[in-house]
């Protein structure tokens, strides 16, 4: 039996249509026989989006008095929208954390329709894991940025609702594939034949192909499946930089020089940016919150209990997807 037929014929919302999780959502989503809707920003790029196939709403989540339209008419509800860069803790909060209460507030009172809520968490959440282990749903959460403060915070509101709302939240750890931008950061630097090393040596992290995320995502969302818990969803596996960085080079056949990086100049760069952000309208591109990021040892998560409970298996290991991941950069001319 497929196991994404409850989407054949149904109607979804994907707030964070536009961005590079929200965008593989609707494409898939669509090609399982959907009507999709699209919750996007007055200001939205909205390049991934084919218009002609999702109906778009503009609609600013960090406004206290947003409205939701044609919730009355929708089955099923995909949470991605969200802030990972933000100028204070109140930034984060008003939209990770905030907003929830007032679009979880709305489904209760107009979603009478609606069979399943699929909200978009993270790792960050929990926080980091210490060396050589895995932090799992019973770990007490302990996140050490805004961010994981504010993505806590949307996760306990949203399951607050799920006496009343069948919700299911989802925590990835680091996602990449096709269409993402900060990944591509650290592949475009080992193209040029730099392998990039902070601080000390063997840190580890978790990853997930974003197929493999949206794929997960989906299949939490079955009506049968909605017990109001948090999940993680990994590629399985426990990697280190290191590690993926070699992947890289293999596919793109070059050689890589480890760059250095001690993590005490971390500070007088991310002052340095700071500084900038103060005269611009946009925050940081790296700021004292994600230097707290990088200097953790770990962030490994286990995803045992959604693989069981689920019966999911990840389709792409490391070196599939860091292939997928490269092919399109280069025939998207980004390498």
């Amino acid at each position: 039996m497929n196991v994404l037929s409850h989407l054949n014929g149904a109607t979804a919302l994907v707030t964070g249509a536009n961005g590079f999780i929200g965008s593989h959502l609707v494409d898939q989503l669509l090609a399982s026989g959907c009507e999709v809707h699209g919750l996007v920003r007055e200001r939205s790029d909205l390049k991934w989006l084919d218009g002609s196939k999702v109906v778009l709403h503009r609609v600013d989540l960090a406004q206290s008095d947003f409205v939701i339209p044609g919730l009355e008419k929708l089955d099923y509800i995909f949470h991605c929208a969200g802030l990972t860069r933000a100028k204070s803790r109140a930034g984060y909060f008003q939209v990770n954390a905030t907003a929830c209460s007032n679009l979880y507030e709305q489904c209760r009172q107009r979603g009478s329709r609606i069979k399943g809520i699929v909200h978009l968490s993270s790792l960050a959440a929990t926080g980091p894991s210490p060396q050589g282990s895995l932090v799992d749903e019973i770990t007490p959460c302990r996140p050490v940025t805004f961010y994981g403060q504010s993505k806590l915070a949307g996760e306990e509101i949203a399951l607050q609702y799920s006496q009343s709302l069948p919700v299911t939240v989802i925590r990835p750890p680091v996602v990449y594939g096709p269409r993402e931008e900060n990944f591509f950061t650290f592949i475009k630097l080992i193209g040029k034949g730099w392998g990039l090393q902070i601080g000390r040596a063997g840190k580890e992290l978790s990853l997930i192909y974003v197929s493999d995320l949206v794929q997960a995502m989906l299949t939490a969302s079955h009506p049968i499946k909605q017990e109001g818990r948090s999940y993680f969803v990994t590629d399985g596996c426990v990697h280190s930089w290191e590690q993926v960085a070699k992947e890289c080079a293999r596919i793109m056949n070059v050689r890589i020089k480890t760059l250095k990086i001690p993590e005490g100049m971390l500070t007088p760069v991310a002052l340095f940016f700071e500084v900038l952000a103060r005269v611009s309208s946009r925050p940081a591109l790296f700021d004292r919150q994600r230097m707290i990021d990088i200097r953790q040892s770990s962030w490994s998560a286990s995803a045992e209990h959604f693989f069981k409970g689920f019966d999911f298996e990840p389709q792409y290991e490391l070196s599939r997807g860091m292939a997928e991941t490269i092919s399109w950069y280069q025939q998207n001319k980004w390498l």
